[in-house]
């Protein structure tokens, strides 16, 4: 197919911001290229003119495996002979080596004194130094990666100085919005225009009570040249995702979103005196707002580890009895922050009572939580979170909410590596060989780790997660293992299966073997109900495929969920006594 590579070229001189015209035709040219496959992330650049020399060029580059990328720096010595900038032709120097940018991607910005800020997810060696390479990084332990804000003062020889957000340093706070879905605003720290004053994003991480709800710091260059963090007052937006986007004199604007907020502008800092308001917009609908409600944040135990596993829990006002429902998020390395999930209030208004977790693999609560998920941990550290959260639907949220009914058992349902998750979940029994679920809806879920690695188009993202090549002998024993379609026969109660046929992210080709294989289930409680859509990938983005996936699932639930109705189990006759 075609190259996939990313270019950053060098157009006309600029000082500054400002561009220049002059000889723009001897200017033009790639200052550096990314690697088949992969990507360049971001780019800053020292302020300096090109042509005069010290000008530095870092650029953030994601390689074609998924997980790694790396900070190099393009440097200027001045203009060659014949007119043109030397920075073209200088060879990239690497500054430091992410080993876990599906974390969160790197991040680069120069300071007003030269210094380079950056997030990054490193790995320390023993010698003090970080990784500055890329060859052989899988086989590296990974004991010591640390995620957080980084300085690196002098860029000849490169040391990562350890930039302390919050109290407790790195390890101890996550500085990285992790909105689920399509932020409102470009996630990252911003850097005001006199390049002495940074704003992130960052919350406490590693605690017992966990929270994904975010807070601003402001960073403050000083004449030592370190990074004094200060807490941004957002109070009037109240808890949620935040992201800077301009940096005034006396104030920060500044983007929110919440479970009952879809997203707008908010300022803090700024002389709130009558007639100057915090919110400079309001976009929502009111006849959204007034559907929206606020999940309750909880923290449980998976006993089997005794490590803790943030949720969302999200029910209905009213009365009547709420069924349990367990809905599982895609990546895995991604999160249900503390935002606008309009899809978790749906399901809970059509009568649920919905757990969200942030099971082990998801990102937000540090790079070790992530790490769980990988290689050995696939499918395994993952589901056994899954497993205690439906103990704890089973057996303590009705402290929560008196109103729970479990008279059917507990749903579970999921898309992407949600659906993968809810496939190994109907799967497994309890001690007298009953389902553990009681029902289950995968959509876009894997089935087959051998079809998936060899089909996919994300199979380095696979090779990370599943620790290796399925064809290797000692990765072939644990995927064959973490594969539902080894135990396909074993399902004991309803399950929903949707999938588009044009997925290239989890190959729809795995899927009608999992159907027959699962139909052959010799278990009384055991039903299939499928559906494929033509024409859809992995999103299923099409307006009628949605209506249809909602209103599938919605009839799913109700009968297989819900108390028995006769209008949707009909039997016999209606008599009248």
């Amino acid at each position: 197919g075609k190259p996939k590579r990313g270019r950053l070229f060098c157009t006309p001189p600029w000082k500054g911001i400002m561009l220049e015209t002059v000889e723009s035709d001897k200017r033009r040219g790639p200052l550096f290229t990314a690697e088949h496959g992969g990507a360049i992330l971001s780019w800053d650049h020292s302020q300096k003119e090109i042509g005069e020399g010290g000008a530095q060029i870092a650029i953030v580059h994601r390689l074609a495996n998924a997980m790694i990328a790396e900070v190099v720096v393009v440097a200027d010595r001045g203009n060659n002979d014949d007119g043109t900038s030397s920075v073209a032709s200088s060879s990239a120097t690497v500054l430091a080596v992410d080993c876990r940018q599906e974390y969160c991607p790197p991040q680069v910005a120069f300071l007003s004194n030269g210094a380079l800020l950056l997030r990054l997810n490193a790995l320390l060696l023993e010698n003090g130094e970080h990784l500055r390479r890329t060859q052989g990084v899988e086989e590296l332990p990974k004991d010591t990666l640390r995620h957080g804000l980084w300085l690196i003062n002098n860029l000849e020889t490169p040391q990562l100085k350890p930039v302390d957000v919050m109290l407790g340093g790195h390890g101890t706070y996550d500085c990285c919005n992790g909105s689920y879905g399509r932020p409102g605003a470009v996630e990252g720290f911003k850097i005001d225009n006199t390049r002495t004053r940074v704003v992130v994003t960052a919350r406490r991480t590693g605690t017992k009570t966990i929270t994904y709800s975010d807070n601003l710091f402001q960073l403050q260059l000083g004449e030592e040249g370190t990074l004094e963090a200060k807490l941004v007052e957002t109070e009037e937006s109240g808890k949620g995702c935040k992201i800077a986007v301009a940096i005034g004199e006396n104030s920060i604007v500044y983007h929110h979103r919440s479970p009952t907020e879809t997203g707008d502008l908010w300022m803090s800092g700024f002389d709130l005196s009558p007639g100057k308001k915090a919110r400079l917009t309001e976009t929502m609908p009111l006849s959204l707002k007034c559907k929206l409600t606020t999940p309750t944040e909880v923290t449980i135990y998976n006993h089997a580890n005794d490590l803790p596993i943030h949720a969302q829990i999200f029910k209905p006002a009213g009365e009547g009895p709420l069924q349990p429902l367990l809905w599982l998020h895609g990546g895995p390395m991604a999160q249900f922050s503390f935002d606008y999930n309009p899809l978790l209030v749906w399901l809970a208004s059509c009568g649920y009572l919905v757990m969200a977790p942030n099971f082990s693999g998801s990102t937000g609560n540090d790079l070790a939580f992530m790490n769980r998920v990988l290689a050995d941990g696939c499918g395994v550290t993952d589901l056994s979170d899954c497993l205690a959260c439906a103990n704890y639907l089973k057996t303590e949220a009705v402290t929560l909410e008196p109103r729970l009914d479990t008279s059917r058992g507990v749903a579970v349902g999921g898309h992407s590596w949600g659906g993968y998750l809810a496939f190994m979940c109907m799967l497994q029994q309890e001690q007298n060989g009953e389902s553990v679920f009681g029902c289950g809806i995968a959509a876009a879920g894997i089935t087959d780790w051998f079809v998936q690695q060899r089909h996919t188009e994300v199979r380095y993202y696979d090779y990370a997660l599943m620790g290796g090549w399925v064809y290797k002998e000692e990765v072939a024993a644990r995927a064959r293992e973490v594969s539902p379609i080894t135990k396909a026969t074993e399902l004991r109660a309803p399950i929903l299966i949707l999938h588009g046929e044009d997925d290239i992210d989890v190959p729809f080709q795995q899927i009608p073997k999992f159907v027959e294989a699962a139909k052959r289930s010799p278990h009384a409680g055991a039903s299939v109900e499928y559906h494929s859509y033509k024409g859809e990938g992995h999103g299923m983005s099409g307006t009628e495929a949605q209506a249809d996936y909602l209103n599938r699932v919605k009839t799913f639930l109700r009968v297989n969920l819900k108390p028995w109705d006769f209008t949707d189990n009909p039997h016999g006759e209606v008599t009248a006594y």
